[in-house]
């Protein structure tokens, strides 16, 4: 990786952050003096430039950089680089990434969306998250910038996407705060990922001028590995990145093969098949677009109904009185599972408000306003604490 900046002008920005700005030489030389000294186990908690070089650093220095809120894995690991899943149905796993992996994912996002060193990638997502890190390892292979936020506030965000940014990744409850602080001009695009998109939502970032994206991804190919083609008429589907096959296994989950997939998991053989079998659930248009339809491992029969707890948290979340959500089943007599809604925020009024937008069998029968959501160790809304405490358990 060290390469790639070498390759790149270093007088041209790298990051910028706080008012400053690291030039690719300035970073080049803060690596080569890292490298020797930076332990292959980084914790950046913390969004802000001299994380980013530790973890470039730790990749750089050979043997395995295992990126994470809290140590997990401590003895060696044959991979370049370790990034935990999101552990939101279970114990986060490392996923073992090589550096062909992580250049193979950059250079077809870079050929798919068609950006270059002349674009800024807005980052204020968390370096243990593939979402955040790959934006700095596809700038860092174009030679491109990034602008480094020490977190999502929608107003700096929005001022930040006006400020000369022109490539953004929002997860849908991001791009729905910052509706409020359009119209937008000047971007290139806006990737929208990470969680069933909530009906209208594109529709009405499109009008404010945001050139909105589906996509879709995950740890195991160190991110996007379709997005809507830009250009293409809005649609909730996305489009296969160079290098990457689809298919969809006869139990409707998404399988993927490419050079960008990861070979296996910290602890485990190498996976013998080329595919990937996901745990997400989609279809294949006939010119193989994708659409995504759920999750196989969190859907929630009740009533003899299927349910994707993702999508409605999305339409929840919606509301203005809702910070986050999760909606988890818990056994019920009746009904087989009857939905729990746990949520943030000031809102009294959801089972009405959610009874006008969501089919009936979609409704959640209990509403539990809490004061925290129960949380995995990289943020998100943990769906097996939040079961336990829905049943009375002290998670």
């Amino acid at each position: 990786m060290i390469e790639w900046l070498r390759r790149v002008d270093p007088a041209r920005p790298f990051l910028k952050a706080d008012g400053r700005t690291w030039s690719y030489g300035d970073a080049l030389d803060d690596i080569e003096r890292r490298v020797s000294s930076i332990p292959r186990l980084c914790f950046p908690t913390l969004i802000r430039p001299t994380s980013i070089l530790d973890v470039i650093a730790g990749i750089a220095g050979g043997g395995a950089t295992v990126v994470g809120p809290s140590p997990e894995t401590t003895h060696a690991v044959d991979a370049d680089l370790v990034v935990f899943t999101s552990g939101t149905t279970g114990v986060p796993r490392g996923v073992r990434l090589t550096r062909a992996n992580l250049a193979a994912a950059a250079s077809a996002s870079a050929e798919h969306l068609g950006y270059d060193a002349d674009d800024d990638w807005l980052l204020a997502m968390p370096l243990h998250h593939v979402g955040g890190l790959s934006i700095v390892v596809r700038q860092m292979f174009t030679g491109g910038v990034v602008t480094v936020l020490p977190e999502f506030d929608p107003s700096s965000f929005a001022a930040a996407m006006r400020g000369g940014v022109t490539m953004v990744s929002v997860v849908p409850t991001m791009l729905l705060r910052l509706l409020e602080f359009g119209p937008f001009t000047g971007l290139r695009a806006v990737l929208v990922g990470g969680g069933p998109i909530p009906e209208g939502l594109l529709e009405d970032a499109a009008t404010l001028g945001l050139p909105v994206l589906p996509t879709y991804g995950m740890t195991e190919t160190f991110g996007q590995v379709a997005t809507l083609k830009p250009g293409a008429p809005l649609e909730r589907r996305a489009h296969p990145l160079p290098g990457v096959e689809l298919r969809i296994e006869t139990d409707g989950r998404i399988a993927v093969k490419g050079e960008q997939v990861s070979p296996g998991y910290v602890g485990e053989p190498d996976r013998e098949s080329p595919w990937f079998v996901t745990n997400d659930l989609g279809e294949l248009d006939s010119d193989g677009a994708l659409r995504v339809v759920g999750r196989a491992d969190t859907v929630i029969i009740t009533g003899a109904e299927n349910v994707d707890p993702e999508y409605v948290e999305s339409v929840i979340r919606s509301h203005s009185g809702v910070d986050d959500t999760v909606v988890v089943g818990v056994p019920d007599d009746e009904w087989g599972q009857r939905l729990v809604c746990l949520y943030e925020g000031v809102a009294d009024d959801l089972a009405d408000w959610a009874a006008e937008r969501l089919p009936g069998f979609m409704v959640p029968k209990e509403w539990v306003k809490v004061s925290a959501l129960p949380r995995t160790v990289i943020g998100k809304p943990d769906r097996e604490a939040a079961r336990s405490l829905s049943l009375g358990g002290d998670d």
